[in-house]
């Protein structure tokens, strides 16, 4: 039950879902110091503080569904100021699983297939009897991380002299050559 994520992180994520019960299968897993560290490692951050899953595995006729949720907070350095930002991390996890491989799935000459646009994410594909979720949280964690930190109150300042941004744009230049 352990799981390689560039310097093996141990967590206990695995779930056996064969012949789920009707109302599922459930799943808890609180990360340790170590892990939350190698998790920081792994996602190229300053910290995680707290990372903590609940999921639950429903079955359905050709496979199952995990809803949960997963709760981390992390810390990264502000954009403006490189003090620490922390985060707090709430997100909801629902995620359909199908069994069989994605390359099955292909229509026949003639056949239609309809895409929803506006509905979530593709389903995941599996065929074995134990599924090791890990990977689905760094994900799920690692789309919540916000690409820009900063502290309340902080701004980043652009300039504000029309002379210095005529100077600095590119078509600033171009007004130069077409004048010329």
């Amino acid at each position: 039950m352990n799981i390689n994520i560039n310097g093996s992180v141990d967590l206990d994520v695995i779930m056996r879902v064969d012949n789920l019960p009707s109302k599922g299968r459930r799943l808890k897993i609180q990360a340790n110091q170590t892990q939350c560290s190698k998790i920081a490692k792994h996602l190229k951050i300053d910290g995680v503080e707290k990372f903590h899953a609940k999921l639950l595995a429903k079955p359905i006729k050709s496979g199952f569904i995990v809803s949960g949720e997963l709760k981390a907070t992390i810390s990264q350095q502000s954009v403006v100021t490189f003090e620490p930002v922390i985060q707090h991390i709430e997100e909801d996890l629902k995620r359909l699983f199908l069994q069989g491989n994605r390359d099955e799935t292909h229509n026949g000459a003639g056949s239609e297939s309809f895409i929803d646009l506006e509905g979530g994410d593709l389903p995941d594909y599996y065929n074995e009897t134990e599924i090791d979720f890990s990977n689905y949280l760094l994900e799920v964690l690692a789309l919540a991380i916000d690409l820009f930190p900063k502290n309340a109150g902080e701004k980043i300042e652009l300039a504000k002299n029309g002379d210095e941004n005529e100077k600095l744009s590119p078509f600033a230049k171009l007004k130069n050559l077409k004048l010329n």
